[in-house]
């Protein structure tokens, strides 16, 4: 019997329809009688829409059922969705390693953290990370698929928790964290300390008001370090477990198959569970090898102006594009060599057709296998 996993992680770069994939996913593991639970990144409105809720927030909600009334499927099991709000998820973090609640509301107050929470590169694949951690332990799902932050490269996921503990326990970092031990004079001491050309350089670029700031923030932050680190050993063991499986999406286009090569080069080296490719976005043929090569042939001897004409000069090319993208699957399967991926060929659905539950619940009949 085929395992089945707790959370599905699916990745891939921007503009392969990651994030309509995750929710199809969800809608199967519903429609087959799972608690289930899609954490979106970067949804569209009318993905939400398609759901029936009209906005998407950082806490779970519930998908009506009301919204599969004019479908065929029935949903079996129940289906939630929620949208990852980098800033309040860091915030949360604060406020819960802090050793009090005046530690919180000083280091949240600050101007460095602000820009911390929001634009630090890393920090939202890390709190991605942070939320699933989060609602797996309060939640009890059955299922729970998460849309990663569209990123250049898929394998930041993974690499977030151990990047930023890094980049706060080293370098400048560090140096910064560490000279004091007296918090009311960290401010003083460490700009009395520090190398005077240092010192002279931070002040004629940011200014000794900012300089000061940033110490302060430093020496609040300081006290969060060990559960930043312990909390990230903790999801690093969660993703590396047999309860998480990893689906690469992408698209029958020859730069996403290669960026799709690449990345999977990369994560099979990785500690983790890696399940299969989802390729989106996938044409249909119309014709098999035999009947296409008697429409050429019939085409030939047809008029130029011929109304039959054009209608199969359509079809062929629309056929010659199916094909095209049959080959890059051929392509990426020969590269790959394992028995033990799967691959899930998903239709031509963009955003734009998400108009109702139904388009998604149809959208996800291709990825039943995922599901048992």
């Amino acid at each position: 019997m085929k395992y089945q996993p707790e959370v599905i992680v699916c990745v891939g770069t921007g503009g392969v329809g990651k994030t309509t994939i995750s929710s199809a996913i969800g809608m199967t593991a519903a429609l087959k009688g799972k608690k289930t639970l899609v954490m979106t990144i970067d949804p569209a409105k009318r993905l939400a829409q398609s759901m029936g809720i009209k906005e998407l927030k950082n806490t779970p909600t519930p998908v009506p059922l009301k919204a599969l009334d004019n479908c065929e499927q029935r949903m079996n099991g129940s289906l939630d969705a929620m949208v990852l709000e980098t800033r309040t998820t860091f915030n949360n973090l604060i406020k819960r390693y802090s050793s009090s609640p005046h530690k919180a509301d000083t280091i949240l107050n600050n101007s460095y953290y602000q820009y911390v929470s929001g634009e630090l590169a890393g920090s939202e694949d890390y709190m991605a990370m942070e939320k699933l951690y989060e609602i797996k332990k309060e939640y009890d799902y059955d299922l729970i698929v998460v849309d990663t932050p569209p990123a250049r490269h898929a394998i930041n996921f993974l690499t977030a928790p151990n990047r930023l503990t890094q980049l706060i326990s080293s370098g400048v970092l560090k140096w910064l964290i560490r000279p004091s031990t007296s918090v009311s004079m960290f401010g003083l001491n460490i700009l009395n300390r520090a190398p005077q050309k240092i010192v002279k350089l931070l002040k004629s670029y940011v200014g000794l008001e900012i300089v000061e700031e940033l110490t302060n923030f430093f020496s609040e932050f300081d006290e969060l370090y060990s559960g930043f680190k312990s909390r990230a050993k903790e999801v690093h063991a969660l993703l590396s477990s047999e309860k998480v499986q990893f689906y690469m999406v992408t698209a029958p286009t020859q730069d996403a198959i290669e960026e799709a090569i690449y990345f999977y080069s990369i994560m099979k080296d990785y500690d983790i569970n890696f399940a299969g490719f989802i390729v989106n976005k996938v044409h249909t043929a119309f014709y098999d090898d035999a009947l296409r090569t008697k429409i050429n042939k019939i085409n030939k001897t047809l008029d130029k102006n011929d109304p039959l004409r054009i209608a199969l000069q359509e079809t062929l090319h629309i056929d010659s594009i199916a094909l095209h993208d049959k080959n890059l699957i051929s392509y990426l399967k020969t590269k790959i060599k394992s028995q033990q991926i799967h691959y899930y060929l998903t239709g031509l659905i963009m955003d734009r057709e998400l108009l109702n539950l139904c388009s998604l619940a149809a959208l996800s009949e291709p990825l039943n296998g995922i599901i048992e």
